[in-house]
């Protein structure tokens, strides 16, 4: 009976936790900075977000869209093959558009949640979104060459990154 109780146990806590191993951490005490109810899904596996109009993937790039969540491994680029892999998702159409692009800082801070953490984000907008940083547009100049800021999704930061780093990527549809 003992074991049967841990095996139950671990399998409830496997549901809980997910795939990615660990459960994001919210303030519930604080209001929501990105509430669903500010995303309207679009039926092809994008959301636009009502109040700055940015049409946005479910899922990082690498991932799939299944109509209900997202699957597979999220993708990690370094900047210029980040743009590339923007180059072929526009030339595929993914999501019936061809202009995708890497969103700007502002942009995708606009979609941290700053109540949660690890990640620091939705996930009933953008389910299974990885703890790790994700590339901007923006780039920031470096003392001996240029950056680019990412947002870091285990905590919402924006840190500057070297274009050799390796990061994932949340393509963006808008203005």
């Amino acid at each position: 009976m003992k074991k049967l109780t841990w095996v139950l146990a671990g399998s409830v806590l496997a549901l809980v936790m997910g795939p990615v191993g660990a459960a994001q951490t919210c303030d519930v005490n604080k209001a929501e900075s990105t509430p669903s109810s500010r995303f309207k899904d679009n039926g092809d596996g994008t959301v636009t977000d009502t109040r700055t109009k940015l049409t946005w993937r479910h899922c990082a790039l690498g991932m799939s869209w299944n109509g209900q969540t997202c699957e597979g491994q999220s993708a990690s680029y370094d900047f210029v093959n980040a743009k590339i892999a923007i180059e072929e998702l526009n030339a595929a159409g993914d999501s019936k558009h061809s202009d995708w692009r890497l969103p700007s800082r502002q942009e995708l801070a606009s979609i941290v949640e700053a109540r949660c953490f690890k990640p620091a984000i939705n996930l009933d907008v953008f389910p299974y979104s990885p703890e790790s940083g994700f590339w901007t547009g923006t780039e920031v100049d470096g003392v001996i060459a240029p950056r680019v800021t990412v947002i870091h999704f285990i905590n919402g930061g924006a840190y500057i990154a070297n274009k050799t780093q390796a990061w994932r990527v949340r393509p963006v549809v808008g203005k």
